[in-house]
């Protein structure tokens, strides 16, 4: 795992939790499952790009949102 790949597990994690939403909500809006979020919140799977789009899009956010640091603002 990269530190790329952790900081982007970071994003997506403080996003999905200002938001409100659990991980298995997140979960069934991107068609995934609870275990694979977790591995992606926590750095340790990579993600591919249709997946992206996928978390941008449920998130409502933009891809490079993802990848700044601090995490972004909701």
């Amino acid at each position: 795992m990269t530190s790329a790949t952790l900081a982007v597990g970071r994003n997506i994690r403080g996003v999905r939790e200002r938001k409100g939403m659990s991980r298995g909500d997140f979960a069934d809006a991107l068609g995934a499952n609870i275990e694979q979020v977790a591995q992606w919140e926590a750095g340790q799977a990579d993600l591919d790009v249709d997946t992206l789009d996928r978390i941008v899009a449920v998130l409502e956010i933009k891809h490079r949102d993802l990848f700044d640091r601090p995490e972004p603002s909701v």
